[in-house]
């Protein structure tokens, strides 16, 4: 128990730290689409904007279902998750992280629709982090 402990706290620790994640949402067809995505990681939750004429954006209309996974493949770190937009004072309250981590505010730019949308973690997969082996940290 010790070591899933310290095992979380690590992972928590480098979704603070990273700057970007992939983000695998299903089409209506069923297939995968992924893209990488700027994000912020606040109280066990993994927050992203996309436009709202967004591929990823119209496939979350039908299936909120995610796979997140920072770009290292040699210290992976996998998360399975919902995703679903803020409510509207959460999206303000984010506003000010995005801007401290990318110095970039989308409630000023124009060049998209935005959408803040909030993954919440079912399940954390990770390895080359250390420990012993795969392992699935059930988070829900």
């Amino acid at each position: 128990m010790r070591q899933n402990k310290a095992r979380l706290k690590a992972i928590e620790a480098r979704l603070g730290r990273e700057t970007e994640i992939w983000v695998a949402t299903v089409r209506g067809d069923g297939r995968p689409h992924l893209v990488p995505v700027w994000f912020v990681y606040l109280d066990g939750n993994v927050y992203f904007c996309t436009g709202k004429e967004t591929q990823k954006w119209a496939n979350l209309l039908n299936n909120q279902n995610v796979a997140l996974s920072l770009p290292d493949p040699n210290a992976t770190i996998i998360i399975e998750g919902e995703a679903h937009a803020t409510p509207h004072q959460v999206t303000l309250q984010l506003s000010d992280y995005f801007y401290n981590k990318y110095e970039w505010d989308f409630r000023q730019d124009d060049s998209a629709t935005w959408r803040v949308v909030q993954v919440i973690p079912h399940k954390i997969l990770a390895w080359g982090d250390g420990f012993d082996e795969v392992e699935g940290i059930r988070v829900i």
